[in-house]
Order: C-alpha cells, then sequence, then structure tokens
C-alpha cells in the first residue's frame, strides 16, 4: 500500500514544523552532531526517522489504534514516503 496524496500532505506538514523548529537540523546531521553517529548506516533513514518522531504523528490502524493517518503501512513504506518530503542528507563526518 502507498501513501496516499492526503498522506503524504499530513506527514509533509510535520516534517515542515520540525524543521521550522529546528532549521539546522540537517546542517547538525550532517556533521554528525546527535545521538551516538557512530552507530548509524543509513543517515538518510535515521534522519528521516527522527524527524518523523519529532513531529508526533500517529499512525494508526483503523481497528485498534487511532491515528493522523489511518494506514497499514510497513516500516518500509513509511520511509519511502519520508525520503519523499524530507530533505536529502550526506555524511561528512
Amino acid at each position: 500500500m502507498e501513501f496516499t496524496s492526503e498522506h503524504l500532505a499530513i506527514l509533509k506538514a510535520g516534517v515542515d514544523k520540525v524543521l521550522e523548529d529546528s532549521p539546522h537540523a540537517v546542517e547538525l546531521y550532517e556533521q554528525g552532531l546527535f545521538t551516538m553517529p557512530n552507530t548509524v548506516t543509513d543517515l538518510q533513514r535515521r534522519f528521516c526517522f527522527d524527524v518523523f518522531y519529532a513531529s508526533r504523528i500517529k499512525i494508526g490502524d483503523g481497528v485498534d489504534t487511532s491515528g493522523d493517518i489511518i494506514g497499514d503501512y510497513s516500516d518500509e513504506q513509511l520511509f519511502a514516503a519520508l525520503k519523499a518530503v524530507c530533505p536529502k542528507v550526506e555524511r561528512k563526518y
């Protein structure tokens, strides 16, 4: 199941809010100035999921769990959607 355009818009709004509140986040991640940078193998994934968690957006299944986004999305589907709305980061450390 791919993210719908409505769900992508919710995700983008959350990401934009986090990056508005933390305008230097991309540069900090690129420089390795975050918790345990030496353990990270995929910086883009780490950045995207950290921004997602900071956004406090909840994904529910529509049955037992409510959320801002209702859908049966896997982690890989969520990561693909996050890559579409998050800025690209490159390791410089």
